[in-house]
């Protein structure tokens, strides 16, 4: 079916779907219902790695991000595809995510279909050649945006001149848990109450690849587990968000730790991690989501800044969970574990104020995104 013979608008989704990701995961979940939110009329559609699970758990239309014959169908009916949110435009882990993304986009191009880049964190590209694909395909799609500003200086450094909105990242407008649905997560997964003043401490590591100061991080985080069992008595739960990458770090650390603490081995759904994270005394945290997360649920946080990304979350938190300049020490990494700790109902009232912000960013984004399509702005401006 061709463009305009279609009663509905199909919107694509193109990102890091599919791949059990629970950042990613919730990135989608976050960006669905935004875009229902304002167009319950659409159709929507995920290119995915994993079309089933996704097409399952999210209610959506969804294709296979390989099928090349599915993809050009269904972005030859689509009004519009929207790119992102995500890291999806770095060469850290490979070299094929920048040409992938980047080849969608052109693809809708050539195939009639207006591109809207979402949210995407663009950093680090290593290789002269992604640089220049970035600059070539971003500076000719129809609304560009990036999450964070280190992003957006580096679209300049690269010669991107176009207009560049900065929208925050999606998963910041998820719902955070209630005291009841905290309860009935921690029922399910077999935690029970929680045991007197022992505080309850999530722990979210990845591995490094390439990365230069991926060692002293990890020590960092075992002088924190230690510190936290030895001298709060506290309980840790590991909670990995790429559950085949995540589990190797986490074990590790737990075989350095006495009995009672967890690694949890099963795939939580977006709104189970949110739910576990929300019912934490501080989490401590080296995957972004799951810093947003706690910021979302307004649980205290103290970062392992692996990438930009985090510090540049750091950032739009106000400093928030950031050890201070200079080298990170562990003894300073301790203090801002004592500092987090003690001052969860200040944080609160912060990351709130925090997250409100980031939200109303995200609501204007979406409704620039939407103006795109052929009947977006009658449909947000409805007697205009």
């Amino acid at each position: 079916m061709e463009k305009g013979l279609n009663s509905l608008s199909l919107v694509v989704l193109s990102g890091y779907y599919g791949f059990h990701n629970t950042g990613d995961e919730a990135i989608l979940e976050a960006t669905l219902a935004l875009l229902r939110r304002y167009r319950p009329d659409l159709e929507l559609l995920v290119l995915s790695a994993d079309p089933a699970h996704t097409q399952r758990c999210f209610g959506v239309r969804a294709v296979s991000r390989t099928d090349i014959g599915a993809i050009v169908r269904s972005l030859r009916q689509a009004d519009l595809l929207i790119s992102g949110g995500g890291g999806l435009l770095q060469d850290l882990t490979g070299r094929r995510s920048v040409p992938y993304y980047l080849g969608v986009m052109e693809l809708a191009r050539c195939l009639g279909t207006r591109v809207a880049v979402f949210a995407q964190g663009i950093s680090p590209l290593k290789y002269a050649l992604n640089r220049r694909l970035v600059k070539r395909v971003l500076s000719r799609v129809d609304w560009l945006s990036v999450r964070d500003p280190a992003s957006l200086a580096l679209l300049r450094e690269l010669g991107v001149t176009r207009e560049i909105v900065l929208a925050p990242d999606p998963v910041f407008t998820l719902q955070p848990p209630g005291p009841g649905e905290i309860a009935a997560c921690r029922r399910k997964y077999g935690l029970g109450e929680k045991e007197g003043q022992r505080p309850l401490v999530g722990v979210s590591l990845r591995p490094l690849p390439g990365a230069a100061n991926g060692a002293s991080l990890y020590r960092l985080a075992r002088e924190a587990c230690l510190y936290l069992e030895r001298e709060k008595g506290a309980k840790l739960l590991f909670l990995p968000f790429q559950q085949r990458e995540d589990l190797e770090p986490g074990r590790s650390l737990l075989a350095d730790l006495g009995p009672g603490h967890r690694v949890f081995t099963e795939k939580l759904k977006p709104r189970e991690m949110l739910c576990l994270i929300g019912g934490l005394d501080l989490l401590v945290g080296m995957r972004l989501h799951s810093l947003i997360f706690a910021a979302v649920c307004g649980v205290p946080f103290v970062g392992l800044p692996y990438d930009q990304k985090v510090k540049a979350f750091f950032e739009i938190m106000g400093g928030k969970g950031e050890t201070p300049p200079g080298p990170v020490t562990a003894e300073r990494f301790l203090e801002r574990l004592e500092l987090a700790l003690a001052g969860r109902e200040a944080w609160r009232e912060e990351l709130s104020r925090r997250v409100q912000g980031q939200k109303e960013a995200l609501e204007e984004a979406v409704q620039g995104i939407l103006g795109l399509l052929p009947d977006g702005a009658k449909q947000l401006f409805p007697g205009n």
